[in-house]
């Protein structure tokens, strides 16, 4: 249970048991962690659900699985691996990246293991977080909260009449059951996402047939993906600039194709629609088939949702076991699908790629609350409003609240590019916390609107908002109509920003004047010296 807390005029305030707890144990929290390390900020704890660190890559194993951008661009910046197997490495490889990274920085001894929190309460009277862990099993307490639960959050509850009745076997793609083999079988795939662009071509040669339910076709470009020559790796090993300059060009190709021809559409426009083309192309060179290649042909704009890349998975439907079903499913029977023109499939197994609740769904914070100061209720705010966060990175009324992954968040060409850039400005508004002895902070109302208002004049020459994106059927875009999941600069822009931005944007609370924070917020010079370097 959480313990009543005490009254601002008391003479001594609760202290918490962390000056820092991060929420999750994925490539978001082990940046912010190590971020924090680097900043002389030690006293944190890491609350992890699962059994292992690596989120997303440790949840997703599935056949086929591996990064979609150039393995030289998906690291951080200060932690470069020479020895890449090859351009765009499998999924297991990127799980070694991670263990070898959280070893390396010493973060392991902070994570608390299948401890997930279930609600979170900031605390006015004592000016610290109450983290409800599995249920109210336990509480931690502690001064700042930094939400590092990455994107995609838990998958999306499928909403499949009959899908309980069905007697064969059901996988999701982030819950895969090695145990069980496909190989022989009758199988199913519910999607055609990026997940299930690489599970498709992965399994089709094993099973003895595959049906593929499509409800929007994806754009897929070739994918070059060479080994990498040991001769490469041994210079990167011996000249460590040549694999920043390497991860460089990596990263700028990768943020010109995904987000700077798009956010700048109404003056690029031309060249979006020449790589629009080549996808075409592609489809053209990959199915013979006319009819099929209508079907897998998007008729929305190259962008409107992530594209994504491979080498077989068009190819995949050129087999006479592989099947593109695109008429609506009806219902599971438990024997198989049944689709809306009558026609029903047998099946021994059906694989769920129907993707996840994005960060910013109100139903993830039904689940795990999120109560900030005087009633904010983060579910209720996201379902009413219009998103908005600083940076994004912080509101208004989550005091002492961080999250990695805000509104506008995405940013650069990976997600390491994201979390450099929030652990950045977290570990500056610590510090500055620290220097004024403060025990809170809050961005001001005036500041969020002003980032706001900024973001959405760059947002109205995007691709999003005068593009064809209204058959995309794209979590870019979240239940008010907004795309709030990228934001819409350049990642050296939003990385100045993380260095640059006023620090009296936020505003800055004591439990009581000339109130002492105690050893947690230590003034060494020292310190405080390193924040600003992160």
């Amino acid at each position: 249970m959480i313990a009543e807390p005490s009254h601002a005029t008391d003479l001594a305030a609760e202290a918490p048991e962390h000056e820092v707890a991060v929420i999750g144990a994925g490539l978001s929290g082990i940046g912010v962690a190590a971020a924090m390390r680097r900043a002389g900020i030690d006293d944190f704890v890491i609350l992890e659900r699962a059994g292992d660190v690596g989120g997303t890559w440790r949840d997703n194993t599935y056949p086929g699985v591996g990064v979609d951008i150039p393995a030289f661009a998906y690291q951080f910046s200060y932690e470069l691996k020479p020895d890449w197997s090859r351009l765009f490495p499998a999924g297991h490889e990127v799980k070694a990246y991670i263990d070898d990274f959280v070893e390396k920085h010493a973060i392991h001894r902070h994570v608390a293991f299948h401890s997930e929190v279930t609600v979170r309460t900031w605390d006015e009277d004592n000016h610290l977080w109450r983290l409800e862990v599995n249920g109210g099993e336990r509480e931690v307490t502690a001064r700042f909260v930094v939400s590092a639960i990455g994107a995609f959050v838990d998958p999306k509850p499928v909403k499949i009449e009959g899908l309980d009745d069905f007697a064969g076997k059901v996988i999701h793609s982030a819950r895969w059951d090695h145990g069980y083999d496909l190989a022989g079988k009758r199988v199913a795939v519910v999607g055609t996402g990026a997940s299930a662009v690489q599970i498709i071509p992965s399994i089709a040669q094993r099973v003895a047939r595959l049906d593929v339910y499509q409800r929007t076709p994806i754009w897929v470009l070739p994918k070059t993906d060479p080994p990498i020559p040991e001769p490469l790796k041994r210079l990167f090993s011996r000249v460590p600039l040549t694999e920043r300059i390497a991860r460089a060009v990596a990263s700028s190709i990768t943020e010109l194709i995904l987000i700077f021809m798009t956010v700048n559409y109404r003056r690029l426009g031309f060249f979006a629609r020449r790589v629009e083309d080549r996808g075409r192309r592609y489809i053209a060179a990959s199915v013979r088939d006319e009819e099929l290649r209508r079907k897998l042909t998007p008729d929305y704009g190259f962008g409107c949702k992530r594209p994504s890349i491979s080498n077989d998975y068009l190819r995949a439907f050129r087999r006479p076991d592989v099947e593109l079903v695109t008429e609506r499913i009806d219902r599971v029977t438990p024997s198989g699908i049944r689709t809306a023109d009558g026609r029903e499939r047998d099946v021994d197994a059906i694989v769920l790629a129907t993707g996840f609740r994005l960060a910013s769904d109100p139903e993830n914070y039904r689940r795990t609350p999120v109560r900030g100061r005087d009633g904010f209720d983060l579910a209720s705010h996201y379902e009413r409003n219009h998103l908005k966060a600083y940076e994004g990175i912080t509101m208004p009324g989550l005091p002492n609240h961080f999250i990695v992954f805000g509104p506008y968040g995405w940013t650069g060409a990976s997600w390491h590019v994201l979390v450099q850039t929030a652990a950045r400005h977290i570990t500056r508004v610590i510090g500055e916390c620290r220097r004024r002895g403060v025990t809170a902070v809050e961005v001001s109302e005036a500041a969020t609107e002003r980032f706001h208002s900024f973001i959405q004049e760059r947002m109205q020459g995007s691709l999003w908002l005068i593009g064809n994106c209204a058959t995309a059927n794209s979590y870019y875009f979240d239940h008010h109509g907004d795309v709030p999941y990228l934001r819409p600069t350049s990642g050296r822009q939003a990385s100045r920003a993380s260095r640059t931005f006023p620090l009296d944007d936020y505003r800055y609370r004591t439990l009581r004047p000339g109130a002492q924070l105690g050893e947690a917020y230590s003034t060494d010079r020292s310190a405080r010296s390193k924040l600003d370097t992160v």
